[in-house]
């Protein structure tokens, strides 16, 4: 990742599933700013990891402004890319970054992230778009030593090979001693659920999730296996979630030939 352009980027839009409050997303704008001179951040106004892609239906987003440049959103990630470019945003922005998310987002979790899910909103709107997670970042601002030293040279190598349309480049921080990263390696997305421990609420039918209960294992080249052996992780995304291959071998059923 040597030999990066430091050329402006231009507009950068930014955004999280964490919330306007968070950590990570504070890291992300010092990284933007270095970026670019015309940083946007459009967040929701509270937590909505595991907001996934959903939208707000049939009640109002309320969209505040907390300073320049600066809004926070009532809706989810998606809601903060489909309200913030339609009704804040003079133009929309040549880059949206998401994150970084406390935590990383690797394997079965891509489905239910809302920072990948903001991410995909814009990459739908016709925004390249790149989601960043830390893992075991948590509240300490130490956490997030690997993404704010790399963050900047990791977002220009993506710019660099370019973004398809309607793909999220999703990249992943491990917690390694900055120090001890190898590098940005490409990682195909693990397997890792079990299933989900519930545990009840104090009220009778009151139930709530507990952590994940997910395989110690990791699969060969994938995100998870990339991350344990000290490196950054990043995998391409595509919107079309077709099993194209089975999808070449489906017969077609003719109706009229029913008897």
């Amino acid at each position: 990742m040597t030999g990066l352009s430091k050329k402006p980027i231009g507009r950068i839009l930014i955004s999280n599933d964490d919330g306007i409050d968070a950590i990570g997303i504070n890291i992300l704008r010092e990284i933007a700013v270095g970026l670019s001179d015309d940083v946007w951040v459009i967040a929701p106004s509270d937590n909505r990891s595991g907001a996934s892609r959903s939208i707000t239906l049939r009640s109002d987003v309320v969209i505040d402004q907390l300073g320049p440049k600066t809004f926070q959103c009532s809706g989810t990630p998606s809601d903060c890319m489909i309200f913030g470019m339609a009704e804040i945003l003079d133009q929309p922005p040549d880059l949206v970054l998401t994150g970084i998310n406390h935590g990383m987002n690797v394997a079965d979790d891509i489905l239910y992230s809302g920072t990948v899910a903001g991410a995909m909103e814009a990459a739908l709107l016709g925004v390249p778009a790149i989601a960043l997670s830390q893992r075991h970042g948590r509240d300490d601002p130490t956490d997030y030593a690997a993404s704010r030293i790399y963050g900047d040279r990791v977002i220009r190598h993506i710019l660099q090979l370019g973004i398809p349309s309607r793909t999220v480049m999703n990249v992943n921080f491990p917690k390694s001693n900055p120090a001890e990263i190898k590098g940005l390696k490409p990682a195909h997305l693990d397997r890792h659920k079990l299933g989900d421990v519930i545990i009840k609420g104090a009220s009778p039918n009151h139930y709530r999730l507990g952590p994940l209960n997910s395989a110690s294992e990791t699969s060969d080249g994938s995100d998870r296996a990339v991350l344990n052996d000290g490196w950054i992780s990043l995998t391409p995304l595509m919107m079309d979630v077709t099993a194209h291959a089975m999808l070449d071998q489906l017969p077609v059923l003719d109706l009229s030939e029913i008897t």
